[in-house]
């Protein structure tokens, strides 16, 4: 039978789950391949088709190349640096979201310059250069300037104009809390997607590194919530604001942590919960629901036709500096 409420009191087991198994499944063939992968192994890293033609992130955000560069390259040799600061650089780079713009804008920033910001924006636009991620879209909120303007003279003022006093709630040691302020702040609130990424980036910082709420708390999306319906064998559609979707989160956390394969590292709630926005989109294609943005290009094989027309969309999406729509959109969901 289905389980739809109070699964947390009644502790189930992974048997009881209509997809609870899948789920652990999936954790474990998606760590399987990272593994491989970094092992220098040949691709395909997997017999699964659905992973070898489309592209699913790794279950632990730390690893994902653009995170691992950010580490290297913006937070680590920083670390040093006041907390306030590095609330500021990490939204920089979050919300353009790519290498390329923070290489191009010099990296650290030591201060809020918006006309820097914006210039160099622009002019890697204009030919043709990287600027904003494909990863996920940051909406003009019904304005009709540019995107660049949007982005740094409201979302980036708004963390600049507030980065100590969201130091001083980060240093309360709670993800949850910092999320909930974040998301106060124009173009950081919606459904609270990129507060959740710039809070992320920042638990594996000085800022955050002690929070206290790492295996009890989790933003659910859109997409991590039609992951436990599935799990928990529930309507996809199904959404409503007073399900406890983080009590199902922390115990699919115990399950996954007891249940999965010994290579796979112990999981924390940010990792249950963006493994089942990417299990969801597994899901769907196993079913013919639909099929994820990206496809996968294999090491040193040709593009696909449509793996080509997929690229040259998210150029234009980047371009583009239209309305889009009320929320934050990411590709996960």
């Amino acid at each position: 039978m289905p389980i739809y409420r109070n699964t947390w009191l009644a502790q189930p087991s992974i048997g009881d789950l209509p997809l609870g198994g899948n789920f652990v499944d999936w954790i474990n063939k998606r760590h399987d391949i990272y593994c491989k992968k970094e092992e220098g192994m040949e691709w395909p890293w997997t017999e699964d088709e659905i992973f070898q033609k489309y592209k699913f992130t790794n279950v632990f955000r730390e690893l994902d190349r653009t995170t691992v560069w950010m580490r290297k390259n913006l937070t680590a040799p920083n670390a040093h640096r006041p907390h306030a600061l590095m609330i500021y650089n990490c939204a920089v780079f979050r919300m353009f979201g790519t290498m390329e713009m923070c290489e191009a804008i010099g990296g650290w920033q030591e201060t809020y310059n918006p006309e820097y910001l914006k210039r160099t924006a622009r002019d890697r636009l204009d030919n043709k250069k990287k600027v904003f991620t494909g990863a996920y879209i940051i909406t003009n909120q019904g304005k009709k300037e540019p995107k660049e303007k949007i982005v740094v003279d409201e979302f980036l003022f708004a963390i600049w104009d507030h980065r100590q006093l969201l130091s001083d709630i980060a240093s309360k040691g709670s993800i949850q809390q910092l999320h909930q302020n974040l998301g106060k702040l124009s173009g950081w609130g919606g459904g609270g997607f990129m507060a959740y990424e710039l809070a992320s980036d920042l638990r594996y910082t000085p800022v955050l590194e002690n929070a206290t709420d790492v295996n009890t708390w989790a933003n659910a999306g859109p997409g991590a919530k039609r992951g436990l319906n599935r799990v928990f064998g529930r309507t996809l559609d199904y959404s409503s604001k007073m399900h406890p979707w983080n009590k199902e989160m922390m115990f699919l956390l115990k399950i996954v942590n007891d249940e999965k394969e010994s290579f796979v590292p112990k999981l924390q709630m940010r990792e249950i919960e963006h493994s089942l926005c990417e299990f969801d989109k597994y899901q769907r294609v196993k079913n013919g629901e639909g099929r994820p943005r990206s496809i996968y290009q294999p090491p040193g094989q040709e593009r696909s036709k449509w793996a080509r027309y997929r690229s040259r969309r998210k150029e234009k999406i980047n371009e583009e500096h239209l309305c889009s729509t009320p929320d934050l959109l990411q590709s996960k969901d």
